[in-house]
């Protein structure tokens, strides 16, 4: 893991194959670091939790069997 130390309205570049993402520290408050991204439009930015919920959620949907799968939907369409 690179470290690297910045002050507010200062920037690091992280280059890659679709092009440059720059990293701006934007404000900093005690317990608080703000920070814009400029990146190009294909590339996906997100935060780690929601990246990890995202993949938690995605392994659960792999474990459900067909009859699960119809038990719900059917379950769903009784609720009108």
């Amino acid at each position: 893991m690179l470290i690297l130390s910045r002050k507010a309205n200062e920037s690091l570049l992280i280059e890659s194959a679709d092009g440059v993402i720059e990293v701006v520290v934007t404000e900093i408050t005690p317990g608080q670091v703000r920070l814009g991204i400029q990146a190009p439009q294909n590339c996906k930015i997100l935060r780690k939790e929601l990246a990890q919920t995202m993949q938690h959620n995605r392994l659960a949907a792999a474990k459900l069997s067909t009859a699960d799968l119809r038990s719900a939907i059917s379950n769903f369409k009784n609720q009108d």
